[in-house]
């Protein structure tokens, strides 16, 4: 691409920032749009050493100074105690003691601010010298604040009182010379963070799945865009019911295998499936209500996530027969699983079922319209007493999931081998785990009736507080597979596998390794790695993530939140102008997407 070309390409990112306006509306990238005016607040500008307080006494209609976070710097808003004559009140405003200026408070048609204050973009045709620059802006009487390091004749403009014009008619004016390509007002719009913060009761009790998320109510996984597209995510297990951290409304209609019918609840003083779903999918809590609440207690890995119940136990708890589990895997698939998570197995050593293994890779080929469901599945708590992953998780289809400790150590019980494909923090096994998650609700709960010692300021007839072994590691991972898919719907059964194992934390000296195979689950650096180029958090990669891109390197605009290698468009590491041009040559030239998946985190 020819360097001119790359120049013009770059200034178009500034259109995007502060589109250029004529009046009460402005040019966006598909044709002018209109501004209002918000008649109640008016924008100003104090002169140096001026009192805003002073000014308010002595200018009546001024009786308040907002605090408004769209204003540029050296500006505030005030409100306006009457708003008959607005347009002449502000006029008056850069003829009165102690303002230096004053603007109409406008508003985009969406109703978010559109606040100037004495600066625009201009951008100059290239052909143009420093003279015949300097010559136009003398003839109306605005100034260079600065240029745009990087990008030919683009300058950032400073309106001054004896040009006679308001800053969006001078903008308007510019944008209108045979001599620029465009021009355009600054606005007070500034990238924000998107932050999700959590209210769980209980999270103080769940540091297992606190390990894999990020950092809680900081920058966690949740923080990404694009993660609120529900997919579906089969429980193949003991059954599913209701809670009040998993309504009905994100439970499918299941069914029964054991006896086969469309009840696919568990039976009494069972919680297995229940608790593999919580871990999966419990809703999160999201208001600020203080102490303890009976409800909303637990967080799961992605509680927008739709659950398929499928019950290949019996009411007492009795497993089936393999073969008698293939037409169960068959229909979840079938009935819209995107994945699915099975906590289940038999001891290494066992011979495999054909009839099973044939569904299994059916799931994992032909699911999900070709491009596969991932099959996560525990390795097994059988560590202790036979050598290699259970059956059937060391099938080369399915996800072998193992269980560490909080410090990233293997739990004795658990199955390892060369078959072993990912670990994830869980307790220890047979009720004497501390992994937190749903139990039944009320008196069909198992804890309240077999063991009712959870921490005495929990609600343990609704939780279970005693979750562990493989069976809560490997639900961890489930909930991490349905975060990507939940950001990108088209990544392949096989790509997710790939992602889950790369973006994971290595332990180990050499990686893969039979103990711990590639490493610990890291659902923030599996989520990340599909989200390099998307710079402004919004789930999309466009023009606006170029524009964050050159405003981070070249104007000290903000980071990327919530990791600065969203900017990391060529998975370099690095935030740079290999970056830009990346980005200008996908925009402009048909060229590549951001690296995806990129393992540098």
């Amino acid at each position: 691409m020819r360097v001119e070309r790359f120049i013009c390409y770059l200034s178009v990112v500034i259109v995007v920032l502060a589109a250029g306006i004529r009046a009460q509306f402005y040019h966006g990238t598909d044709g002018m749009v209109p501004l209002g005016i918000d008649s109640t607040k008016v924008v100003v500008k104090f002169d140096a050493g001026a009192s805003p307080q002073d000014v308010s006494s002595r200018i009546a209609r001024i009786v308040v100074i907002v605090q408004d976070t769209n204003m540029l710097p050296g500006f505030v808003a005030c409100s306006l105690s009457v708003t008959d004559g607005y347009m002449a009140f502000v006029d008056s405003l850069n003829n009165a003691e102690g303002i230096y200026l004053g603007e109409p408070y406008y508003y985009f048609p969406s109703g978010l601010p559109a606040t100037v204050g004495e600066t625009f973009v201009a951008a100059f045709n290239l052909e143009l010298s420093a003279f015949q620059i300097d010559s136009i802006n003398l003839r109306y009487r605005v100034v260079i604040d600065h240029a745009l390091e990087g990008i030919e004749n683009v300058f950032i403009l400073r309106n001054t009182d004896s040009s006679g014009y308001r800053l969006l008619d001078i903008t308007n004016l510019y944008y209108d010379l045979p001599e620029t390509r465009y021009a355009d007002p600054q606005f007070g719009i500034r990238v924000q963070a998107m932050s999700y913060k959590l209210f769980d009761y209980y999270h103080l009790y769940q540091p297992h799945t606190k390990k894999v998320i990020g950092t809680f109510n900081s920058t966690s996984v949740w923080d990404f865009a694009g993660l609120n597209n529900p997919d579906t995510v089969a429980v193949i297990d003991d059954g599913v019911d209701t809670h009040e951290d998993l309504p009905a409304s994100r439970i499918l209609a299941g069914r029964d295998y054991f006896p086969p019918d469309w009840d696919p609840r568990p039976g009494s003083q069972q919680n297995h499936g229940q608790s593999v779903a919580g871990t999966v999918g419990a809703s999160h809590t999201t208001d600020s209500v203080s102490g303890l609440q009976t409800s909303s207690g637990i967080f799961s890995l992605n509680p927008g996530v739709k659950i398929l119940p499928v019950k290949i136990f019996s009411d007492l708890g009795q497993g089936m027969l393999p073969e008698e589990i293939a037409p169960a895997i068959i229909w979840a698939y079938e009935n819209g699983a995107d994945i699915l998570s099975n906590s289940w197995g038999l001891p290494p050593g066992y011979m495999d079922d054909q009839t099973l293994n044939e569904a299994l890779q059916e799931a994992n080929t032909m699911g999900r319209f070709g491009r596969g469901c991932p099959v996560i599945f525990s390795s097994g708590n059988w560590g202790g007493k036979f050598a290699g992953v259970a059956y059937p998780a060391r099938l080369p289809y399915c996800f072998a999931v193992g269980a560490t400790h909080l410090d990233d150590t293997r739990w004795e019980y658990s199955s390892y081998g060369a078959d072993l494909d990912l670990m994830a923090p869980s307790g220890d096994t047979d009720y004497r785990g501390d992994v937190w998650s749903l139990d039944r609700m009320g008196s069909l709960g198992k804890n309240p009736n077999e063991y009712g010692d959870c921490p005495p300021v929990a609600n343990d007839f609704d939780y279970n507080c005693h979750f562990g072994g493989t069976s809560a590691a490997c639900p961890v991972v489930s909930g991490t597979a349905s975060l990507l898919l939940s950001r990108d719907s088209m990544l392949t059964a096989d790509v997710v596998y790939e992602i889950l194992r790369y973006s994971a934390v290595p332990i180990g000296a050499t990686v893969p390794n039979d103990t711990f195979g590639y490493g610990r689950v890291d659902a923030f650096r599996a989520v990340l790695s599909i989200a390099h180029g998307d710079a402004t958090n919004d789930g999309a990669i466009d023009i606006s993530d170029l524009t964050a891109v050159y405003e981070f390197l070249c104007c000290s605009g903000p980071d990327f939140f919530p990791s600065h290698l969203l900017g990391d468009c060529d998975c370099d590491g690095f935030v740079d102008i290999s970056d830009v041009v990346w980005l200008v040559d996908m925009l402009f030239e048909n060229g590549p997407a951001p690296v995806k998946p990129c393992y540098e985190f």
